[in-house]
């Protein structure tokens, strides 16, 4: 079974999240119980990295927002070590521009990478 680690890098991406959006936590809950049944489901999204991130699309039931218009979440998924790492979350159209997507995705994946060396 896949492993999923979360890094506090990571949860406090979510927990900003959230606070906008309380509603999606459920939401989000499925769609990492998704990752460790399936992590090779996502999207393979290289952007600027040298690494291989995936990102999948996750709607908020309760506001009928559906997964085109709603979350992404990135992951870097191990087949090696079995472990799926959540990288970076948040909702389509915040930020606006994809400039300012990739800048805090390559933040993000930076903050990650160094929280799971120590």
């Amino acid at each position: 079974m896949v492993i999923l680690e979360e890094t506090e890098a990571y949860l406090r991406y979510e927990r900003s999240l959230l606070k906008k959006y309380p509603q999606a936590e459920y939401d989000i809950k499925r769609a990492k119980k998704k990752i460790i049944r399936s992590p090779c489901r996502g999207v393979v999204y290289r952007g600027r990295n040298k690494i291989a991130l995936r990102k999948i699309r996750i709607s908020i039931r309760i506001l009928r927002i559906s997964s085109r218009k709603g979350l992404r979440l990135f992951y870097f998924f191990s087949e090696k070590k079995n472990k799926a790492v959540p990288i970076f979350i948040f909702k389509k159209g915040r930020p606006q521009t994809e400039g300012q997507v990739m800048k805090l995705f390559n933040r993000a994946v930076k903050e990650v990478v160094a929280e799971l060396k120590h």
